[in-house]
């Protein structure tokens, strides 16, 4: 909603769509009309708060919390919306809610670690590739999948990393099988290169885990002039399961298992904003590579039908990882809920459960995630970062001509 007037002229009473809103001592009061039914802040949307809050402090001289911080904004509403009563039940509720949290604490914690892949099935002669396996849920799948007996391929864009995770394997699981790959997912030349190499040295692959992606990122491109969300989390994986297909059809049975997350539930797919060049949400343009893998899956599960590749897709849950290294609010909201968080070890799990457990080839294209009870309190957290992403990404909406 758009405010009718803002005067700059008038410090004390400014209109807004339809409502007079009066600042006074600092806080913000408003009544409606006369002869109106509604309350009056039934006619001010968020925005023109924050206008005519902007304007008060602007032309009156008074020092404002900064409109630019998170909590600055946060401040601002609370002033504009509450009465000093209203103010001091908020502040107590904010004081007490980390306590009854840090109580609850352990319980918490008990749940989320309850979804554990109990498969027992070992993989002594097996092929597997995990992407992004050099840090956080690729790590620990790789970790799990040697300890099994299967030889491993780490496909990372960092070697040298990949190098030193690779070491850490073989020397915590006893298997000297775990070998590095360079895979750059923003770069097609790199992932033809990597499945040309592959292809050489394999006959045989058995499990293919589409894991690495990244996570509101400024506005980029891949080298290929694709959105880096949609090139990387999309694109990239796409591409390295079409050039594997085949080996994956000679290995059969095989699996692939596609991470994806509770944010595609806010993806769209728009065909005519692909590349974000029209307009631009980082937290959005996440969500919409979420919401396609979870599409790749299930058609690519329909196309192979009767041909022994089966195909997943998982939310492994709210997770500590490098995956939110782009996003200061989001970092911030991971330490604020630690207790809410997965380990990459537990966020391994769904992964692991889809690509190991036996019986699962009638349920190929569908989507995995936590038990009821854990999925619930995921919901949570998955809910707190999507408030995250909504509040660090539009206010940087980036419009393009």
């Amino acid at each position: 909603m758009i405010p009718k007037a803002l005067d700059p002229r008038e410090c004390g009473i400014c209109c807004v769509s339809g409502a007079w809103f009066s600042f006074s001592r600092g806080l913000a009061t408003a009544r409606s009309l006369p002869g109106s039914s509604r309350r009056a802040l039934d006619y001010i949307s968020h925005t023109a708060l924050l206008q005519a809050a902007v304007l008060y402090y602007g032309v009156s001289g008074r020092k404002s919390p900064s409109r630019s911080a998170p909590l600055g904004r946060l401040a601002l509403l609370l002033q504009l919306y509450l009465s000093p009563g209203e103010m001091i039940g908020v502040l107590l509720l904010l004081f007490f809610l980390p306590l009854l949290l840090y109580i609850a604490a352990p319980q918490i914690r008990k749940m989320l670690s309850s979804g554990v892949c109990t498969s027992t099935v070992q993989l002594l002669g097996k092929v597997a590739v995990v992407t992004g396996a050099n840090t956080g849920i690729g790590k620990e799948t790789a970790k799990e999948l040697a300890q099994r007996g299967a030889r491993v391929y780490l496909a990372c864009r960092d070697v040298q990393k990949g190098e030193l995770v690779a070491r850490e394997i073989q020397t915590v699981t006893g298997n000297q099988e775990v070998l590095v790959k360079k895979l750059d997912l923003a770069d097609t030349k790199s992932i033809r290169a990597f499945a040309k190499g592959f292809l050489a040295e394999e006959k045989h692959l058995h499990i293919l885990i589409n894991n690495a992606g990244v996570m509101m990122c400024p506005y980029s491109k891949t080298a290929d002039g694709f959105e880096m969300h949609m090139g990387v989390n999309h694109l990239g994986h796409f591409l390295l399961t079409l050039l594997l297909l085949e080996k994956l059809k000679e290995s059969a049975p095989s699996r692939i298992v596609n991470v994806s997350s509770f944010a595609h539930h806010l993806g769209r797919i728009h065909f005519h904003n692909l590349q974000g060049e029209k307009f631009y949400s980082a937290g959005l343009a996440y969500c919409h590579s979420k919401l396609a893998n979870i599409l790749f899956t299930r058609e690519l599960a329909r196309r192979l039908k009767g041909s022994s590749v089966t195909t997943y897709s998982v939310h492994p849950g709210t997770v500590n990882s490098e995956l939110v290294r782009h996003s200061s609010v989001m970092r911030w909201m991971w330490r604020l809920f630690s207790f809410f968080i997965k380990t990459p070890q537990q966020g391994a799990q769904t992964s692991l459960y889809c690509a190991l457990t036996e019986g699962l080839e009638s349920l190929s294209g569908n989507h995995f995630s936590s038990g009821s009870w854990q999925f619930k309190i995921e919901m949570a957290a998955g809910l707190v970062s999507v408030t995250a992403m909504w509040h660090g990404c539009l206010p940087r909406l980036v419009m393009r001509q």
